[in-house]
């Protein structure tokens, strides 16, 4: 597991088209979710710290290297949203996502940002309680949002660093 780390990404539309199908897989094969490469390629998320890529660096940069990411972008002024937050299920439990969470947090708070948004689907109750650990609740039913049905709007806080006196 030593070799399996989260990397800063680039722009989605600047991935090779190798990586891009590997992200359509990721999606696919965690949220039962199919995307389009053109859906994909277009996502507005930029270059920046809440941009992550988890890799095996023993198979980077082949594509078969990608087993999760974590896709977010700055929100209205004071926010960020998730876009896309995947990691595959075999590595699921073992602290990645935590490690990517709190990553994102602390970049963040670097850009003065105070709430986190997202959707999640309504059957996916282990990301929801992922989510409500860490103060985000359910603000908003979607309707036909994904095509497997019922979605979610959550939003919380994003925490601020707590100084001893």
């Amino acid at each position: 597991m030593v070799d399996i780390q989260w990397i800063l990404g680039v722009e989605p539309s600047q991935l090779p088209s190798e990586w891009r199908e590997a992200v359509q897989d990721l999606f696919l094969q965690e949220t039962g979710e199919a995307y389009a490469d053109v859906s994909v390629s277009s996502l507005p998320i930029p270059a920046w710290e809440g941009n992550m890529l988890l890799v095996d660096m023993k198979l980077y940069p082949d594509p078969l290297a990608l087993k999760g990411l974590l896709w977010s972008l700055p929100f209205l002024d004071h926010g960020v949203r998730i876009a896309a937050f995947a990691i595959r299920s075999d590595l699921q439990g073992m602290g990645w996502g935590s490690k990517a969470w709190n990553h994102l947090m602390a970049a963040a708070r670097t850009e003065q940002k105070i709430f986190v948004q997202l959707e999640v689907k309504a059957a996916n109750i282990r990301a929801q309680q992922f989510y409500r650990v860490r103060g985000l609740e359910v603000k908003t039913h979607l309707e036909n949002y994904y095509q497997s049905g019922l979605g979610f709007m959550m939003k919380g806080p994003i925490p601020q660093i707590r100084t001893s006196k």
